[in-house]
């Protein structure tokens, strides 16, 4: 189940949703609890304030994109309720790598075609949006649908080729290390500006968390290469629409609803862009001040859960931090949180925090029983 589910997400956006709707299933049918931590608790009173928030703007598409929270949520529980010991998040992990590798290894074969042949065509696989691709300094889609969702994901698999290299022996080093280069290439790639600034963000909150000397040494390198291939790329210094009027007219949205925001497409109904390019504005135009609110308030709770583990000395804090960081970082100039697989970055990392945490917190759970459900308690602090 977890490497369909994988292969799923990563292989098309159009599958990316089949997880969640399993997942769903498979937390009725095995009434897996559903712990009502500020993150769950927050992320059900988000579909319903944006459903809300739908109807009262009277768009449809606000209203049916509102149940998309609640599939990012079914996935987080089930993710929070197996991801619970840090060898089966090591598990995970190493899944995601290797499924992933395949997505950048095309993704680079891709670009190498669109220096003889014109790759615009894959563009129509998927949805354009405003963005329309051209023959020259070509932006890879590899199986995303979009070069910016593209890009966050491949910056993510370099700090995670970076964990994996720091975990394994010296047989897999070499491997594990060419997985970097492929990343890297593959991020470069995208020419998304937005996620290459994220990245070099994260290795830099990579770097402050981790403690091998020589390890850090090495993640610096990997950021001056970074930046240099970003330098030097066409695709990355790529001609950019100004964001600043985006940014203008979201905030003009928020200021007309400071309270319920437009909804989910209501950016789109007003100003025809999907979103506003940055993910605090965009969810002060689309959930107003409340939406916002709640948003804050599951950070909040997953940086609480941070502390726990760093107390804890959990050996993948580096890499979950660094991944928030990267999330934060691209969320400047982007809100690929809205995407499918750009969603699952933010919450599947979120899950794995909240996952590793859960044993050290106390919060009332609700599980599905054959007439309904009940509320229990059932989590006990460590002794």
């Amino acid at each position: 189940m977890l490497d369909i589910g994988i292969l799923a997400t990563i292989g098309t956006p159009y599958l990316a949703v089949i997880p969640s709707i399993v997942t769903s299933y498979i937390i009725y049918k095995r009434k897996i609890p559903i712990i009502l931590n500020p993150f769950n608790l927050g992320m059900i009173l988000l579909f319903f304030w944006s459903f809300y928030s739908g109807l009262i703007n009277k768009s449809t598409y606000s209203t049916l994109g509102s149940f998309g929270i609640l599939m990012f949520l079914s996935l987080n529980i089930y993710l929070q309720h197996i991801l619970s010991s840090e060898s089966k998040v090591e598990v995970f992990l190493l899944k995601v790598w290797k499924y992933s590798l395949i997505a950048g290894v095309l993704g680079i074969v891709e670009k190498i075609a669109s220096l003889f042949y014109d790759m615009t065509w894959i563009s129509d696989l998927f949805y354009k949006g405003p963005y329309i691709p051209s023959i020259e300094n070509y932006r890879i889609y590899s199986t995303f649908g979009n070069p910016n969702v593209a890009g966050a994901w491949f910056a993510a698999m370099v700090l995670l080729s970076f964990y994996l290299f720091e975990q394994s022996t010296d047989k897999n080093r070499i491997t594990r290390l060419i997985s970097i280069v492929v990343f890297i290439l593959a991020l470069i790639s995208t020419g998304s500006r937005g996620a290459t600034l994220g990245l070099e963000f994260a290795i830099l909150v990579y770097a402050i968390f981790m403690k091998n000397k020589k390890s850090r040494v090495l993640l610096i390198c990997t950021f001056g290469i970074v930046l240099m291939l970003a330098l030097l790329s066409p695709e990355i210094n790529h001609s950019l629409n100004s964001r600043d009027d985006i940014w203008l007219q979201s905030i003009n949205l928020f200021l007309q609803k400071p309270l319920t925001g437009f909804g989910m497409f209501g950016i789109l109904d007003n100003i025809q862009k999907t979103h506003s390019h940055n993910i605090w504005i965009s969810m002060l135009a689309m959930f107003g001040i409340v939406g916002f609110g709640l948003y804050l308030w599951i950070k909040l709770y997953i940086f609480k859960s941070f502390i726990m583990l760093y107390r804890q000395g959990i050996k993948s804090l580096p890499l979950l931090a660094s991944i928030q960081a990267l999330v934060i970082g691209h969320g400047v100039v982007d809100f690929v949180m809205m995407t499918p697989q750009g969603g699952l970055i933010f919450f599947a990392t979120s899950s794995i925090i909240i996952g590793l945490s859960k044993k050290y917190a106390v919060y009332p759970e609700l599980v599905f029983e054959d007439m309904g459900y009940y509320r229990r308690l059932n989590y006990k602090k460590n002794q």
